[in-house]
């Protein structure tokens, strides 16, 4: 340990966590996959204004990153004013699932591209990404025109990887991914060494077949305190990693455990996990504990989506219900919290020294 280095300006004895990695990532073969939903307006309105949208629900419980896709198949009944009805259904479907938090995407599909049609998914699935196809250069234009974030469907093989290589370049769609998700339609058998290699630099997180896409997130780091008060301060300071190609785009928070026997505190944080997107991720923040008996805990890190299902980190660690053990805390009873403002003077990730080391005689 050099004279100057991180833990020579620590203003309280930590313990630093550094988990093993996974001795191979298997993570991005479950996130990367995703599978369509179809269904045909004939399926879903056999007779005019008769709905049965019970399916559509049933199917996106057991598909793996569902992404919705209506079918503009043409009904009997349907004689005139086609582009209307179909938005009406398109309107109808999206009122009935938009809150469904499992489907990753909903493919803009339509009988005749029309104005009418777009707005009908634009005002029916707010809280869902829509997937744009990556060559609709009039759908793109309509849904900027109209401020509507919106993620890419990217149809491609090893004939045509270059052409959407210039869609990209063209139509500045290289950040969408910071966003909105990009999926990747292989039209090919396998997906070859041209569309792996610029399905990374597009960022995509989906695919028809296996080219390990996806997010994979792994803990580099944490640090805390040895001891910490009842009622007290908790500086805690992680540092994440994503090693995959691209975002998390589901809602998802960081939670810590202390636990001692039967009883345990769960305590949410506030990163700002919305803005996290691939490579090294870190968050410092120092949380209030509640009234604790003291004793030594057991601490672990979670990071859950709305639903409560979590996700699954490359490490090496003991994990149940979502929560990864990281290590061991005391908890005192004391007067006063020495940790209230422990980072007021120093920053906790910084060059300590506040100034330079002289140069050695």
């Amino acid at each position: 340990m050099g004279k100057y280095s991180l833990e020579s300006y620590e203003k309280y004895k930590t313990i630093k966590i550094r988990p093993n990695p996974l001795p191979r990532n298997e993570n991005l073969l479950k996130n990367g996959p995703f599978t369509y939903v179809s269904f045909s307006w004939v399926e879903l309105e056999p007779t005019r204004g008769e709905y049965r949208l019970e399916k559509v629900k049933e199917a996106i419980s057991t598909a793996t990153n569902p992404i919705l896709v209506l079918k503009p198949d043409l009904p009997l009944w349907v004689k005139e004013h086609d582009n209307d009805c179909f938005a009406a259904l398109i309107r109808k479907v999206g009122s009935y699932i938009d809150s469904v938090s499992r489907l990753a995407g909903v493919v803009i599909s339509t009988l005749a591209e029309s104005n009418e049609e777009w707005s009908a998914y634009i005002d029916s699935f707010e809280e869902l990404n829509l997937l744009a196809d990556l060559h609709n250069e009039r759908l793109i234009h309509y849904l900027r025109e109209h401020s509507r974030g919106f993620g890419l469907l990217v149809k491609c093989s090893e004939h045509n990887w270059i052409a959407c290589c210039e869609a990209f370049a063209k139509q500045k769609l290289q950040h969408v991914w910071k966003s909105y998700p990009v999926v990747l339609h292989i039209t090919d058998n396998v997906c070859g060494p041209h569309i792996r290699r610029e399905s990374y630099r597009w960022h995509a997180s989906l695919s028809n077949l296996n080219a390990e896409l996806g997010y994979s997130l792994a803990l580099r780091r944490l640090t805390y305190p040895e001891t910490v008060s009842s009622e007290g301060s908790l500086p805690l300071r992680f540092w994440f990693v994503n090693t995959g190609s691209a975002r998390v785009y589901r809602e998802f928070g960081l939670w810590v455990k202390l636990e001692q026997g039967d009883v345990s505190y769960e305590l949410p944080m506030r990163a700002a996990t919305q803005f996290w997107l691939t490579g090294d991720l870190v968050h410092n923040e120092i949380i209030q504990l509640p009234n604790m008996e003291p004793g030594n805990y057991k601490l672990s890190i979670a990071l859950f989506f709305k639903d409560r299902s979590y996700i699954k980190l490359d490490i090496q660690s003991n994990e149940q219900d979502g929560y990864y053990e990281a290590g061991t805390i005391e908890v005192k009873v004391t007067s006063e919290d020495p940790l209230l403002n422990i980072w007021d003077s120093y920053y906790p990730e910084g060059y300590y020294p506040l100034e330079d080391p002289k140069v050695p005689e």
